[in-house]
């Protein structure tokens, strides 16, 4: 039995630790990540290791050698060019002429090997991946197994939508060699994204083993000091090394502890060498390497030093991490989350805001507080990026600076000299938040065409008339008066960029990888006012004017004067309305209803603040909205304008499906997100189901068309009755209620496109995880109003059960 050792990985969410040496290398308590890989090893009798090497090999060669000094033979693999991971094991391939096992190097567990390597010989399968249950799946790739454990399903950094099981994946795989000739040596190949997918299409045989015990990738820098914490506290069965004087007390030999010193809580790991002075208060979980010196009155808490550190008289540390060769000086304080790289030097009186980070080999000024890293960005341990854009309160969590630095992570993913559009509305803060994103821009080498005031769909439509590379919409949120802000980031076909695309901004923007311009490659910004126009003109051809203006209709339309105020009393004078306006903010949906009546109009519209969103009124005052406006719109398509196929969300009504099949047209379910929604019409100028004014139009010219009234419409369509709960879940037992539901309703028809959708007689229910909250959506459709009620008051109360369950 033979095994690799995966240590090539950079580990750039880990940095700046990870910036003078490889991530399997970073010291956890005083030895490196990747020695509790080869010890587990050894521990289960596998001393022949192949170690697969790209970033700073000679690090970890200097530092093990050929694996004498740990009782093993280590042979070493090294990449020219990246390989992937299975690429970089079949760089290996001479070494591996039997079973072996693969592991990761910058990871730690005390999974049972040999149980695996057991589990893996009595199925015979080509590949065992063994599994861990873990409460947030997000960030690992998911795995599904039938009962006998052979592997049926498996997805790669799901979304909460795509969730379906919470066992995942612990890159940990015991192979056959037999799976080298499934892909060619050089190139480069993924374990999960490639061999897998490859070796499941052709019907070979995999298998989950889930292992229970401890797993940390240390995949980021919370995880990694939660690793040092958890290793203290016993969670995981691996030897501490060290002098433990007491419980919950390590002290290092030749190390120097003063009378006087307090020790204010436990698990405290100290290391070799270290001189600590009296006065010194050492809180729980400060864990100190070697060659430490710390003066007097000096609190450390939750804090992780490593090698050769000098921390002068009252230094505060909360929840730090300081790597070698670093002096802090006197009465500075360092916050949690906060991180100083090698050989750097923290003057007097400074303070380190949380979650702030220097790079090696800097200079903190007495008496600077650091607001901000460095050398780049912010640090943003949240999602930036929520269902429509990135949002936060004005000028606190949406601040010109992170805005700035967020503009140039976005133009660092985009070629250098293309051209962004960007927008806003009406508010100041808005405006505000807009210049600085364009300095952002600009600084990365983008050329920015400012089109001013405007909504979210005429910024789609500028970027497709413009042939922009990008676009980017900036607004307040209602209800709340300018105190939070969205920026909404569009990609070249004006619809909302992909996820694959938010998670390269989000990285650049962590990591902090900005490209700076050359001064002659600076952007520049055009204005390009005029836009508005031309969206307003492209709609009005979109419709037959003529047709409209001759039926001379009444209208009651309710729309934001703030933000619409210069556009909707032009558009309604060109099409020969007789129109009565309202400021929707005085008014309810309520209020609005009661008006359409009192005027006796043919039709009434409410456009919300955006223009992106719009409700119908019927004569009589009934609003046409959600489900109903969907299914309204749907026949339209199909019947008026003539589409063959049509994209709906997974939560659209059934009823759609049979107006397709009477008109001949087909429907495409998608994801109840707004990209899915919108990639099925992307070559459209206009976005449908996301620019009010557009529908609205079409509806308007339609009802000409066919020589009908709103009513009578309605009347004619097929009718749904679709019920919708929310339920509170904490984001720790998502997987497991997801899971719990797909595994009990194994006898039913079921539907993981987006969540988990359940049919049963006459209807269904889907089960969606929010993304942002604490939430999980219930939908369900049945064949009248109570039925539905009862199907999703049915699945809430599985829910409730599952999560109770844990």
């Amino acid at each position: 039995m033979r095994a690799v050792i995966m240590a090539g990985g950079k580990g750039s969410r880990l940095r700046p630790l990870t910036c003078n040496k490889p991530k399997p290398m970073v010291p956890v308590l005083n030895k490196p990540v990747m020695e509790y890989a080869v010890e587990l090893l050894k521990k289960h009798n596998i001393p022949d290791i192949a170690v697969t090497l790209q970033y700073l090999p000679d690090v970890i060669k200097a530092y093990f050698g050929d694996g004498s000094k740990n009782g093993v033979n280590l042979a070493y693999f090294e990449e020219t060019t990246p390989l992937g991971t299975a690429g970089s094991v079949k760089n290996a391939e001479e070494f591996l002429n039997e079973t072996f096992l693969v592991i990761s190097g910058d990871g730690i567990t005390d999974y049972n090997l040999t149980e695996a390597v057991k589990f893996h010989r009595q199925k015979g399968g080509l590949v065992t991946i063994v599994l861990a249950k873990v409460a947030n799946p997000l960030e690992y790739g998911a795995v599904m197994c039938d009962d006998d454990s052979r592997i049926i399903r498996f997805l790669e950094k799901p979304s909460w939508g795509e969730v379906f099981s919470d066992t995942v994946n612990t890159g940990i795989y015991v192979i056959e060699p037999e799976i080298f000739q499934y892909f060619a040596k050089d190139v480069f190949f993924d374990f999960s994204k490639d061999l897998f997918p490859l070796l499941m299409a052709e019907g070979k045989p995999m298998y989950g083993y889930v292992c229970s015990g401890y797993w940390s990738d240390i995949g980021s820098l919370e995880q990694y000091r939660q690793t040092h914490n958890d290793l203290l506290d016993g969670l995981i069965q691996v030897e501490v090394e060290g002098n433990k004087v007491e419980e919950g007390l390590w002290v290092g030999k030749d190390t120097v502890l003063e009378p006087g010193v307090k020790i204010e809580g436990k698990p405290i790991y100290i290391g070799d060498n270290c001189s600590i002075e009296a006065g010194v208060r050492l809180g729980q979980y400060t864990v100190l390497g070697c060659h430490n010196t710390i003066h007097s009155g000096s609190s450390l808490k939750r804090s992780i030093l490593w090698d050769y550190n000098f921390l002068d008289h009252e230094v505060e540390l909360r929840g730090t991490t300081i790597c070698n060769h670093t002096q802090i000086q006197a009465n500075s304080a360092l916050y949690e989350g906060s991180v100083i790289g090698d050989n750097s030097l923290v003057g007097r009186r400074v303070i380190v805001k949380p979650q702030i980070k220097i790079w090696p080999n800097k200079v903190v000024e007495d008496n600077a507080v650091m607001t901000d890293s460095l050398i780049w960005g912010e640090v943003y341990h949240k999602s930036l990026f929520s269902t429509h854009g990135v949002a936060g309160i004005t000028n606190i969590e949406i601040s010109p600076e992170m805005v700035v630095k967020l503009a140039v992570a976005h133009g660092s993913t985009i070629p250098q000299g293309a051209h962004v559009v960007i927008s806003h509305d009406y508010h100041r803060s808005s405006r505000v938040i807009k210049k600085a994103f364009a300095a952002g821009l600009l600084a990365a080498g983008i050329n920015v065409s400012d089109i001013g005031v405007t909504t979210t769909p005429i910024t789609r439509y500028a970027v497709k008339s413009l042939q922009a590379k990008a676009g980017v919409h900036i607004r307040i949120l209602p209800p709340h008066n300018g105190t939070r802000i969205i920026l909404e980031f569009l990609d070249d076909n004006g619809i909302n960029i992909s996820k694959d695309m938010e998670r390269k901004i989000e990285n650049t923007y962590i990591q902090e990888d900005f490209r700076r311009a050359e001064i002659q490659n600076l952007g520049e910004i055009k204005y390009v006012p005029q836009l508005a126009e031309a969206y307003r003109d492209g709609l009005l051809k979109t419709i037959n004017q003529d047709m409209v203006k001759r039926c001379r209709l009444r209208l009651l339309v309710a729309y934001d004067y703030r933000n619409l105020g210069w556009f909707i009393p032009p558009f309604f004078e060109k099409l020969g309305c007789q129109v009565t306006t309202v400021n929707s903010v005085d008014y309810s949906l309520d209020d609005v209803a009661g008006l359409v009546q009192d005027n006796h109009a043919d039709l009434g519209v409410f456009l919300n603040s955006n223009a992106d969103d719009v409700i119908l009124f019927t004569p009589a005052g009934e609003a046409i909205r959600d489900e109903k406006l969907m299914i309204l719109w749907a026949y339209i398509l199909l019947d008026r304008l003539g589409e063959k196929e049509i994209g709906i969300p997974i939560t659209a009504p059934s009823a759609i499906e049979k107006i397709a099949a009477d008109l001949g047209g087909k429907v495409i379910r998608t994801k109840a997100n707004p990209r899915a929604l919108m990639e099925v019409s992307k070559e459209s100028m206009y976005q449908p189901l996301f620019d009010g004014t557009y529908v609205f139009l079409k509806v308007l010219e339609y009802l000409q068309v066919k020589g009908t009234d709103m009513t009578s419409m309605m009347d004619s369509l097929p009718k749904s009755y679709i019920y919708k709960k929310e339920v509170e879940c904490p984001w720790s037992v998502k997987g497991t209620v997801m899971r719990r539901l797909i595994e009990d309703a194994k006898k039913e028809k079921v539907e993981l496109l987006d969540g988990v959708k359940i049919f049963s007689e006459g209807g269904w229910t889907l089960v969606l995880p929010d993304c942002e909250e604490t939430i999980f959506r219930v939908v369900s459709e049945a064949p009248t109003y109570e039925a539905a009620e009862k199907l999703a008051d049915y699945y809430t109360s599985k829910i409730e059960q599952y999560k109770s369950a844990g």
